[in-house]
């Protein structure tokens, strides 16, 4: 089962103002998503900025969708993979965190980038977006929890799992 894991969602958390402007983000991602060989293949652009709590500006690839995500517990910056994982849990974890931080490194490094968004370093939500595989259970938490913290280099403790079992599983980790 641990093989078929492709769906994990890694969302670095912003400080931002309570009513973003995210139209510089639309004129970043809409360059990107005109690069032709970029390894998220990308093949859409989504504006639900106009939603205060919702996914704020998506960019979709075949392997990849990328956002700057305004659901709770707050705006953050949300790579979800969809394909291209291999490897042991702990390896799909580490490769959906390095994607994040890549996608996370280009944007904020965008000129557009506004200055008043800053990351949270350390402060992450990490989803298993695949609830029939990996249900929000004491079983699968036994299975996820050490991998997912071994790829975040923390103690698996660090990781505070989300109450709710009819829910994706998921964790917060607040590493500051």
């Amino acid at each position: 089962m641990e093989n078929d894991l492709q769906r994990i969602d890694v969302k670095l958390l912003l400080d931002a103002p309570a009513a973003p402007d995210l139209d510089p983000f639309l004129t970043i991602f809409d360059r990107w998503r005109r690069v032709e060989d970029h390894p998220c293949d990308w093949v859409d652009l989504a504006d639900y900025a106009h939603m205060a709590q919702g996914p704020g500006i998506l960019l979709a690839g075949k392997r990849d969708r990328y956002a700057v995500n305004l659901n709770p517990p707050g705006p953050g910056l949300l790579t979800s993979t969809q394909s291209g994982l291999s490897g042991g849990l702990r390896e799909r974890f580490a490769a959906a965190l390095r994607r994040a931080r890549e996608l996370n490194a280009a944007l904020t490094s965008e000129p557009e980038f506004p200055a008043d968004f800053q990351t949270r370093e350390g402060c992450w939500e990490i989803f298993v977006n695949d609830r029939l595989g990996f249900p929000n259970d004491d079983a699968t938490d036994a299975r996820i929890r050490p991998a997912a913290a071994a790829a975040f280099g923390v103690n698996p403790q660090q990781l505070a799992r989300h109450a709710d079992p009819l829910g994706r599983l998921g964790y917060s980790l607040r590493a500051r």
